[in-house]
């Protein structure tokens, strides 16, 4: 039987802190001492979630609280005003991915550790025979007593086992109350290698071995099932990553307190500079970009690994990683990692043009007005290949037939502007029988309605297409297919009715003002509120000449600034203008602990 010496540890010490706090038989007069009014823990998944950590209460009406989770994963909650037992829900993102991961916590648990991971997650699902999330929602934690989380968790660690011994830990290991950090040892390693995934609607949730690729299945309904994951190749898969990963920490180091020249000989040995590629760009022309960003000093990486090919003798890899620097989190990314003379090499993307799809929410029109939300599709022909358009289908999108030899309708994007990024065809239409716009808009977003947006899932998948129309735009059937990419969401879009004007960041910045800093250009301080849950993440200037309703306008600047997440002002500059300016404003982003973009528009004139 195993004996948890997690859990023991932690009721011992709150008996014998009440114990200190009573003089013989009186009851304590004085509440406990702070040091037992906290609950810790580290929340990952691989990688350290980046969002916060929401706990809640068995009191009626049921309270709660949230903290945001740092850097390293680690977060603490004041409990003192909470009534157990308790579940935490940690939200966020990893890796490009989306999580709403949940745990528990009893009496017993106060002043102790309890993380908040995929496999917490499935200890409550467990105990409850349901999804977590929905026991989050209903409120009853009333079974989430100290023996059935203590069952779960032996049941759930026995399954496990192989993977974590292969990783160093023993069966004495509490995958609920283990202190760890989310650094890619010990508990870490081991949540690197699992991948699980819950279907809600058959109540099953399948644990996979992300080395070779073997899973069993968890029926949350039922414990009869008691089979062992494999572990064969962990060890060998292990050293991989291993190696894969101290390429990003050398990436790091080059970056650390200044910026390395894009000849560098140690920044040029970590890629494979025969076949890098990322969207589009050779390996110098990326280099160049990044070598010339001051916001890459000090950036860091959490990486989580998503394949390696073939398992047993693998010869390259995927990755997905979150760059964060001291503003916050700058990129989500999946790369390829080639192995070359038995060393492994970044590759990049391998993608030919950028071909990414995401959830956007904008408060736009003049001045601040209108509210839409939708996808944002970020089509940019980076090398100048020559795409004409681009078709964008998924959830949400057209289904009709219409496309290139009957294939769906999806959405259209045409290449249009100077720098070879995409625009909507006229009002966001399905590509229906034609690669040109008779009208293309200048924008990539596509507003969607609410029950549009109820058929996407969290994390779903969208295919990107980019097309050659071999100079006859009307005739489809000639037509070829340069490459066809997936792109994911982390996060499904905001529902139109869940936003308002207070669901954005406002600009505090006067009309007048910007309209002056765009004619006679100086200096200009950008000002806003920003609402809770929120984080700043870029400002963006714009002013311009006349504009055609087919296309770009003739002449115009713009300004770009990346900010730290808490800020709510910079300064930016610029020169006088050298063209009769017709129009100008400024752009705000920000973004919710799932990354989904919240963007507000003001124009100055």
């Amino acid at each position: 039987m195993k004996i948890n010496q997690y859990s023991l540890f932690c009721s011992l010490f709150l008996i014998f802190a009440l114990l200190a706090g009573c003089e013989g038989s009186t009851p304590p007069t004085t509440p406990p001492t702070t040091s037992l009014k906290t609950i810790s823990g580290t929340a990952s998944a691989g990688a350290p979630i980046v969002g916060t950590v929401t706990i809640k209460d068995s009191s009626t009406p049921a309270k709660d609280k949230f903290v945001t989770i740092s850097a390293d994963g680690k977060y603490t909650i004041d409990v003192s005003d909470l009534t157990p037992p308790f579940m935490m829900r940690a939200d966020g993102q990893v890796g490009g991915r989306s999580y709403s991961l949940y745990s528990a916590a009893t009496v017993a648990d106060v002043g102790c550790t309890v993380n908040v991971t995929p496999l917490t997650d499935l200890i409550v699902a467990n105990i409850a025979g349901q999804i977590a999330a929905t026991v989050f929602n209903n409120g009853n934690f009333s079974g989430m007593t100290t023996e059935a989380l203590n069952s779960a968790e032996s049941a759930l660690q026995a399954r496990l086992q192989p993977i974590l011994s292969a990783v160093g830990l023993a069966d004495s290991i509490d995958l609920l109350r283990a202190t760890f950090n989310a650094d890619h040892t010990g508990l870490d390693a081991a949540l690197d290698l699992l991948r699980v995934t819950v279907d809600p609607n058959t109540l099953q949730a399948t644990i996979q071995n992300v080395i070779n690729n073997q899973q069993i299945v968890d029926n949350l309904a039922s414990q009869a099932d008691t089979t062992v994951i494999d572990a064969t190749g962990v060890t060998a898969g292990l050293t991989d990553f291993e190696q894969i990963k101290a390429k990003f920490d050398a990436f790091s180091a080059l970056f650390a307190t200044s910026l390395p020249a894009s000849d560098n000989a140690a920044l040029l040995a970590l890629f494979d500079q025969q076949n890098f590629m990322q969207d589009g760009e050779t390996l110098a022309a990326f280099l160049s970009k990044i070598t010339t960003n001051e916001e890459n000093i000090g950036i860091k990486f959490a990486v989580t690994l998503a394949s390696l090919t073939p398992p047993d003798a693998p010869t390259s890899a995927e990755v997905s990683f979150v760059c964060s620097g001291p503003g916050g989190v700058t990129c989500n990314e999946r790369w390829k990692i080639n192995k070359v003379d038995g060393v492994w090499l970044l590759a990049g993307n391998q993608q030919i043009a950028q071909a990414m799809v995401s959830s956007y929410a904008r408060k736009g029109g003049q001045n601040g007005g209108q509210i839409d939300t939708g996808l944002r599709m970020e089509i940019i022909d980076r090398g100048g290949l020559g795409i004409d358009y681009a078709v964008v289908k998924g959830n949400g999108m057209p289904t009709s037939t219409g496309g290139a030899n009957g294939t769906s309708a999806g959405v259209l994007l045409v290449n249009f502007t100077s720098d070879n990024s995409f625009g909507l065809a006229q009002s966001g239409a399905a590509y229906t029988g034609t690669t040109t716009a008779s009208i293309t808009m200048g924008h990539d977003q596509f507003s969607l309605l609410d029950a549009a947006i109820g058929e996407i899932q969290d994390n779903s998948i969208y295919t990107v297409e980019l097309w050659e129309d071999n100079g006859t735009p009307s005739n489809l059937a000639d037509d070829t297919l340069l490459a066809s990419y997936s792109s994911r969401i982390g996060k499904r879009p905001y529902l139109n009715s869940e936003l308002s004007a207070a669901s954005f960041p406002t600009i505090t910045t006067t009309a007048a003002e910007i309209s002056a800093f765009a004619t006679a250009g100086g200096n200009l301080t950008v000002r806003w509120t920003l609402p809770a849950g929120l984080a700043s993440r870029e400002v963006s200037f714009f002013r311009n000449g006349a504009c055609s309703q087919m296309g770009p306008c003739a002449s115009n600047d713009d300004i770009d600034a990346n900010v730290m997440a808490t800020a709510t002002s910079t300064l930016l500059t610029i020169g006088a203008p050298t063209f009769t300016v017709q129009g100008s404003g400024i752009n705000l982003f920000a973004s919710d602990v799932f990354g989904r973009e919240l963007e507000v528009d003001f124009h100055g004139n």
